[in-house]
């Protein structure tokens, strides 16, 4: 049978758990505790069954007891409605800046793919007429001291630039997605899809022939529409650009690798030729120095060019050294 616990002892016990001992009191708690068994001393439900006080506590404290033996909170903060409000925005920032990036990282490689192009560049230093053909299947003409430029990439851009010094006779491959424009070249502009044409370009002229289809051209905000059969220049002086009727046939011998004489000396043709083919020796015949020619000659051709000059004048006026 247990035993009783001695209701003094409880008592002071109790106030000591408490923090209640007065200094007296507390000096005959301590005559007590030394004087009786360890048996004798009561439990502590059974002193706090002596107080009839309540003993819950309150929120705060609970909270504060479970937080320190836990290291987790009793019951999670309930955030008012404005921080879960800046919550929800400084999280919508995020997301915003995280498609910020992603796009930006998906832009800036198409960015350097265009950069990365190298302007592609085709001279012709020689007399002949130089044959090219780009990569989307336009034919180029490249006439005697000319040279073009490739500035765009043909396949991934959404235009096909090209710029051209000197003459050449293009005839352009059909595109409608893609337009082919010559810039930066003399005068004017030029703009069209598919058509074929000749153009000079200069600084001292700029011109286009048309020989079928349609091109439009363009300086600054003005531009004109040239039709087959007529050729356009740009007008400095009126600032405003001069169509007229051409002679397609003309303009188009250069696509044939033809060189076209107009009253020229022979004198000055065999000097070409000389150049066309420094290891000929050509020499024109003394009573024809100053005899002239006018027609045309196959620039890579001379054994043809030589039997066209001896039959216009009924006699070999050049021979071979």
């Amino acid at each position: 049978m247990a035993k009783m616990m001695d209701p003094k002892l409880a008592a002071l016990y109790r106030k000591y758990l408490l923090g209640e001992l007065t200094p007296q009191e507390n000096t005959i708690f301590l005559d007590l505790l030394t004087a009786c068994d360890e048996d004798d001393l009561p439990s502590l439900e059974e002193v706090i069954a002596l107080d009839d006080r309540a003993s819950d506590l309150n929120k705060s404290t609970s909270d504060h007891i479970f937080y320190t033996i836990t290291g987790t909170e009793l019951e999670p903060k309930v955030k008012p409605i404005w921080w879960r409000w800046r919550v929800l925005i400084s999280a919508a920032a995020a997301l915003l800046l995280i498609g910020f990036a992603f796009l930006f990282w998906d832009i800036v490689p198409s960015m350097q793919t265009e950069t990365k192009f190298n302007v592609v560049r085709y001279t012709n230093p020689t007399k002949f007429v130089k044959q090219l053909t780009l990569s989307d299947g336009t034919q180029v003409a490249l006439r005697q001291g000319a040279y073009i430029e490739i500035l765009s990439d043909f396949n991934a851009d959404s235009l096909r630039r090209v710029k051209l010094s000197g003459e050449a006779f293009f005839e352009v491959a059909k595109n409608p997605e893609k337009a082919f424009v010559i810039v930066n070249s003399g005068d004017f502009d030029v703009r069209v899809l598919g058509t074929a044409f000749n153009l000079i370009c200069s600084s001292q002229r700029s011109r286009l022939v048309l020989s079928h289809g349609k091109v439009k051209v363009s300086h600054g905000q003005q531009s004109s529409i040239v039709h087959p059969g007529q050729q356009v220049a740009y007008d400095k002086r009126q600032k405003q650009f001069d169509v007229s009727i051409a002679d397609t046939v003309i303009s188009s011998n250069g696509k044939d690798d033809l060189l076209s004489f107009n009253n020229v000396p022979l004198s000055q043709i065999v000097a070409d030729l000389n150049n066309l083919y420094p290891d000929q020796n050509l020499e024109l015949i003394d009573s024809f120095q100053a005899a002239s020619y006018t027609g045309y000659l196959p620039a890579s051709d001379l054994e043809k060019s030589l039997k066209i000059l001896n039959t216009a004048f009924n006699q070999t006026i050049i021979h071979k050294k």
